[in-house]
């Protein structure tokens, strides 16, 4: 490439070099207080782990608006059940809103397992969009409490990339591990140029911080596999994820049909498929950037989740056509059980096999 990450931020004016200043705390439920409370860093021992590293992430779809449409409750509860069954080390969300927030908040298994990167009422977390009224946001949780969590700002649209540091004990060997959960900002051909600043910035941010290894995952809005030319030297993705395919898909999520309008960019503003932009995509994408001796993943141990209509009416059912009378009579007038899904996105759950893991 002919810019490195650095450059392509810089000349959009901003210092990608400097990773922000860590939190020094992230939050878990005290059930002896009924609240959640800050856990400070710098553990004096690293976290053992004998086994990959399980992470997972989706994109939940806001709830800002058409709520008959898409029932967000249902979508929240089949979402979180979802996510509860990973058994995953850590998870990133994106398009997390504060009411998600805090149903999230409310889970017994959150509550009982998982540190998270923001909580409500916190001045270090305030400012997050995932905080604000009538924005969205993303969010970390982990059952390894992180020594730090960071925000990344995001140039562009004010929202924030959470940043989880890890401190492990591999095969013998001590790892700063960062995990990242980011969420690009969306549209076609448009904002592919800021979704390169976006991606250089918070991966030069992450790589001047001299991590062994570090993880970005979440919705990156790659409309294009040309888009991957935006991948920063040194960060590469993982063979694993890649060959699972699709996360946005018309002809899988039946719940797109009735959520889009009838006329959108993907179905040509109505005039056909072939005049709009194809699909199906990866716009959810993982990558890594190891500093010594590399990592890897499992082809049989990375998979798509939340991918399934959450009322069992749907499964099974052929997808509503792009465009035509049959969209047009149905579109939005079919009971939630025949087209709801938990989001428009599938999720990707992967183990990150850490050098040293099993010599």
């Amino acid at each position: 490439r002919d810019a490195t990450a650095a450059d392509v931020a810089a000349a959009a004016g901003f210092r990608s070099s400097d990773m922000p200043e860590p939190t020094a705390t992230a939050f878990r439920y005290a059930a002896d207080q009924s609240r959640w409370v800050r856990v400070s860093g710098g553990a004096s021992m690293p976290t053992s782990l004998g086994r990959p590293l399980r992470l997972a992430t989706l994109n939940c779809l806001h709830d800002l608006g058409d709520a008959e449409l898409l029932q967000h409750e249902r979508r929240h509860e089949s979402i979180l059940l979802e996510l509860a069954a990973l058994d995953a080390d850590v998870i990133g969300l994106n398009e997390v809103t504060r009411p998600l927030l805090e149903r999230v908040l409310l889970e017994p298994w959150v509550r009982r397992s998982f540190t998270v990167s923001a909580v409500p009422g916190e001045a270090c977390c305030s400012h997050l969009s995932t905080l604000q009224e009538g924005s969205f946001g993303n969010l970390l949780l982990s059952k390894i409490a992180p020594v730090a969590v960071a925000f990344i700002e995001q140039p562009g649209d004010r929202r924030h990339s959470h940043v989880a540091t890890l401190d492990l004990c591999v095969g013998g060997r001590r790892l700063r591990v960062a995990v990242c959960s980011t969420h690009l900002t969306a549209f076609p051909w448009l904002m592919e140029g800021r979704r390169r600043t976006q991606l250089a910035h918070v991966t030069s941010a992450m790589k001047a911080a001299a991590f062994d290894v570090a993880c970005v995952m979440g919705d990156f809005n790659f409309h294009r596999e040309a888009e991957n030319a935006s991948i920063p030297d040194g960060w590469a993705e993982l063979p694993a994820v890649v060959s699972l395919g699709a996360t946005w898909d018309y002809a899988r999520n039946a719940m797109l049909p009735h959520y889009l309008p009838l006329r959108n960019i993907y179905n040509g503003l109505g005039l056909g498929e072939r005049f709009g932009w194809h699909g199906p995509m990866r716009l959810d994408r993982v990558l890594v950037c190891c500093a010594a001796g590399g990592c890897a993943c499992d082809p049989g141990a990375a998979r798509i989740f939340a991918d399934q209509p959450v009322h069992e009416r749907a499964r099974g059912r052929p997808p509503l056509p792009q465009t035509g009378r049959e969209l047009s009579e149905a579109h939005r007038s079919l009971p939630w059980e025949e087209y709801l899904h938990p989001s428009d996105h599938f999720g990707i759950s992967f183990e990150l096999v850490l050098w040293g893991a099993f010599e």
